[in-house]
């Protein structure tokens, strides 16, 4: 019995250490490293207090994660700090620190240190839970927030946030399966980094879990009455998502004593691109509230009009050059407001 049972774990081992081989050698995988966990709420974060590898095709970079969920530069502690907030673009997806568009902000305001939680699939709503979570903690004089693309829309997609039958901004929280907190664990994390099967096997079950996630908010829109008012009411023409959103913002940055700055990162031209339809409809919404706007959407036509010469190739997050090109016009449209 004893001998069946070693050869039978044998078996699977040298089955398993054959199929490492075949993959590493006919199929190689992307070691990447989980680097996502979850709060508050489902909130997604970033890992904290510990380093990740990112791999794309021959693009291999190191992040190293601060206790605020952030992504951690070496520079010294001030008093002064400033949180940015933003999505993949602003956190830096596949980019060195040092050429990160935050870290070279962070290199030239000598009197502040920049605090960068910013995560990839980030909306306003994501932004708006951490910031009521961690803004005490951290007590920034400043807190921009980086308005991308998707922002909008990811918002109306996640129930962190959502109105009500009256229109009253209501915060909630967004579900995830027990298997998914699976990327939490150190020992998941060291295999995944290491093994081309564990990570083979490991994107299959993602891709499921997506699958079933998507299939299962389809059929919620069909039968929840509730949930296909709350997205009828997110998708009219008054905005009225986006505006308890920023309104809030507001609000509680008042409550923490930090300046709130708002800024169009501008990737895409809301002139054209329809989920950002809003910043192109609402500029009086911020003057009217006395919310400091600053819109890059000009500044950034250099970029959008040879986008090839600024993506990652056949990624399409912004590369070196975009990032510098973004610190240059982020920096001279700050510079004044950072006292």
């Amino acid at each position: 019995m004893k001998k069946n049972i070693f050869l039978l774990f044998i078996s699977i081992f040298i089955t398993l250490c054959s199929l490492e081989i075949l993959l590493r050698i006919y199929y190689p995988q992307e070691l990447t490293s989980p680097f996502r966990v979850y709060g508050k709420d489902g909130l997604r974060l970033n890992d904290k207090n510990n380093e990740s590898i990112h791999q794309f095709e021959k693009r291999k970079i190191k992040y190293k994660f601060g206790s605020l969920h952030n992504r951690h530069y070496e520079f010294k502690d001030k008093n002064n700090k400033i949180l940015t907030l933003g999505d993949s673009f602003t956190f830096g997806w596949l980019i060195d620190d040092k050429d990160t568009f935050v870290y070279k902000l962070n290199s030239i305001f000598d009197d502040y240190l920049f605090i960068n939680p910013s995560a990839g699939g980030w909306g306003t709503s994501d932004q708006l839970k951490y910031f009521l979570e961690f803004c005490e903690q951290i007590k920034p004089k400043y807190t921009i927030l980086f308005i991308n693309m998707f922002d909008f829309s990811r918002s109306k997609n996640s129930n962190l946030f959502y109105l009500d039958n009256n229109n009253n901004l209501i915060e909630g929280k967004n579900e995830y399966l027990k298997i998914e907190k699976l990327t939490e664990n150190q020992i998941y994390k060291f295999l995944v980094e290491n093994s081309h099967l564990i990570n083979f096997i490991r994107k299959k079950i993602t891709q499921i879990i997506l699958s079933n996630k998507q299939n299962n908010r389809e059929v919620k829109k069909i039968t929840n009455n509730n949930l296909f008012r709350k997205i009828s009411i997110n998708n009219n023409t008054d905005y009225i998502l986006e505006k308890k959103l920023f309104l809030k913002f507001k609000d509680e940055a008042f409550k923490c004593e930090t300046k709130l700055i708002l800024v169009n990162l501008a990737w895409e031209n809301y002139n054209y691109f329809i989920d950002l339809k809003f910043l192109k409809e609402n500029n009086n919404f911020f003057v009217d509230n006395q919310i400091i706007f600053l819109d890059l959407n000009n500044d950034m036509e250099i970029i959008r009009s040879n986008k090839d010469k600024y993506v990652i190739k056949n990624e399409g997050h912004p590369n070196e050059l975009a990032h510098k090109l973004i610190y240059e016009i982020v920096y001279n449209k700050i510079r004044n407001l950072i006292r």
